[in-house]
């Protein structure tokens, strides 16, 4: 390490600082901190489908390798559990016995594992004591060192907290992630019904000439090849138009659109937005077609 990054290490939070120092040990012992890759024979999610109503204290003899981020973490002596949690939120107990793991490698468990940190655990699926489905490791490796701590359970995010950093809210607020797998969910519904009735879905500029379509101030840019302003658009409207008159009879777009104006926790510069044109239609057909939409 420089002497001219020790100041700054040195300025950080304890937290950060630690982990940090746990980082450069690791490599110091010749431990890939973030190696390409790890064991992992199955899901979480699939452990929890395949061995639902196990019962208490049962070994199963079958060995797998689990991955997941640390959420929980209690270090004893000769034994220590852990809860693993997948990206979609499902969650499995590891064990770690002396007799199992060895006695460096619970040391090292106890000394450079942290909450946050993901790992790679291979052992035995079995009910614990209390009927707790877990894995009894035989083994373990670090996936991924978390540099920084998770946010604090007993203390919420802030809504702006949660919007400027996303990928923390996904790790800790169950709602963060049923809303990222809904969306696609949503999208793939609203194309299939478009799709039945007949509708084409295309790709209007984003880089217009001109913007219109809409009352809104626009995000201007420039192209050196063309040297020529440009502008992001604020509607798709006057490209899906001309699809209709160029022979597109029901046409449609889900796009993103920007718009240069205030932004709240309602409205943002940049959004997403659907839009349809259909030949020969009234506004009972928008009616009916918005209604097959919603429903």
């Amino acid at each position: 390490m420089s002497t001219e990054n020790t100041p700054i290490e040195e300025d950080l939070p304890e937290q950060l600082r630690i982990r940090r120092e746990k980082r450069a040990s690791l490599l110091a012992d010749g431990t890939e901190p973030y190696p390409v890759s790890v064991p992992r024979t199955k899901s979480l999610k699939e452990v929890r489908e395949k061995y639902t109503g196990l019962e208490i204290d049962v070994a199963t003899g079958d060995i797998e390798s689990l991955t997941g981020r640390i959420i929980f973490k209690r270090d004893t002596g000769k034994l220590c559990f852990a809860t693993l949690r997948e990206g979609d939120g499902t969650e499995l107990q590891a064990m770690f016995s002396l007799d199992k793991v060895g006695q460096e490698s619970i040391d090292s468990w106890k000394s450079d594992i942290d909450l946050g940190d993901i790992v790679s655990v291979t052992g035995e699926i079995i009910t614990s004591k209390r009927g707790e489905l877990s894995i009894l490791a035989n083994s373990w490796k670090l996936a991924s060192k978390s540099l920084r701590p998770l946010p604090n359970d007993h203390k919420p995010m802030s809504e702006e907290t949660r919007v400027r950093m996303r990928y923390v809210d996904l790790i800790v607020r169950p709602e963060a992630r049923s809303n990222a797998r809904l969306r696609p969910q949503v999208m793939r519904s609203l194309r299939d019904t478009f799709h039945q009735q007949d509708f084409i879905e295309v790709e209007t500029p984003m880089l217009q000439v001109m913007h219109g379509g809409a009352a809104a101030r626009p995000f201007k840019s420039f192209s050196n090849a063309y040297d020529m302003d440009l502008f992001l658009r604020i509607a798709p409207e006057l490209f899906l138009k001309r699809c209709v008159v160029g022979g597109i009879e029901r046409v449609f777009e889900i796009n993103r659109n920007f718009r240069n104006e205030g932004a709240d926790s309602s409205h943002s510069p940049e959004f997403a937005m659907i839009e349809s044109y259909q030949a020969y239609g009234d506004w009972r057909s928008i009616a009916d077609l918005t209604r097959s939409l919603v429903q």
